[in-house]
């Protein structure tokens, strides 16, 4: 009998705990939709170039050999016929460290620009080298992530400081085709660790707010039909439900992991 209770306690937990999977995984996947995770990846490209806008390195997240295109000329134009030339790409991104020594900008480091569909995140490393990141509109890079792309690339060009000097020579193009491959394997590990965390933050947060839910909307209601108890229920209930609303939105925006 013990034994035949055990097993059944042992089931419901498995069917308790299958059914919270598939809530999370769920929860995770309209969250994907929302910042269209499904269609944008949080980082689908990088290029590295010199001040001079010269392209040294690619890194794609999902290369396409069709037409010899991938996510960054696709993404970067509205249909096939206008893809870009990744080189006028990085040659346009350079005008602004040009721009930048011409006025009185100092250290230039770091750039960003914002689109509603994608974010471009300029790195300039040394006074001579650009890394220039395609991502996800949605997409906030942490602290903890921008260092480690510094990080990255400051060791790279320390140690293949020649290559990268004289990209144009036959032994140079060997190594740094080299480093396009592990950038790219490396690059796959970065969106991999941001969506982790992405899930990790979205699913902490949605059960926090499930418990701040559960112990302000007593309160929210209480402090309504003290102050509005001679207005019509159904308007109490639906400004109760709109306070509620507005304080998680608030707070479901907040993301710790971009500090």
């Amino acid at each position: 009998m013990v034994s035949s209770q055990n097993n059944f306690c042992l089931r419901v937990d498995n069917n308790n705990e299958n059914s919270k999977n598939n809530l999370e995984n769920m929860l995770i996947e309209s969250a994907y939709i929302s910042c269209n995770f499904n269609k944008i990846p949080p980082i689908f490209g990088c290029l590295i170039a010199d001040q001079h806008g010269n392209t040294l390195m690619v890194f794609e997240y999902d290369y396409k050999n069709e037409d010899n295109y991938g996510p960054i000329k696709s993404y970067l134009s509205e249909h096939q016929k206008s893809l870009l030339e990744i080189d006028l790409i990085s040659m346009y991104f350079s005008s602004f460290s040009t721009f930048a020594g011409q006025t009185n900008i100092q250290n230039l480091s770091n750039l960003e620009i914002h689109g509603s569909n994608i974010k471009v995140q300029i790195f300039f490393l040394f006074n001579k080298y650009m890394i220039i990141f395609f991502l996800n509109s949605k997409t906030d890079l942490s602290l903890k992530e921008k260092k480690q792309i510094i990080e990255y690339f400051e060791d790279k060009i320390i140690k293949f400081e020649f290559e990268f000097t004289h990209f144009n020579a036959a032994r140079s193009r060997k190594i740094l085709s080299m480093l396009e491959n592990k950038g790219k394997a490396w690059l796959k590990k970065l969106n991999k660790s941001h969506l982790q965390t992405y899930s990790d933050s979205y699913l902490k947060k949605h059960e926090i707010l499930n418990v701040f839910s559960s112990q302000i909307e007593p309160i929210i209601e209480k402090t309504l039909n003290e102050y509005l108890e001679n207005i019509d229920e159904d308007i109490v209930n639906n400004v109760s439900k709109e306070i509620k609303n507005k304080i998680e939105d608030k707070l479901f925006g907040f993301d710790p992991n971009s500090y």
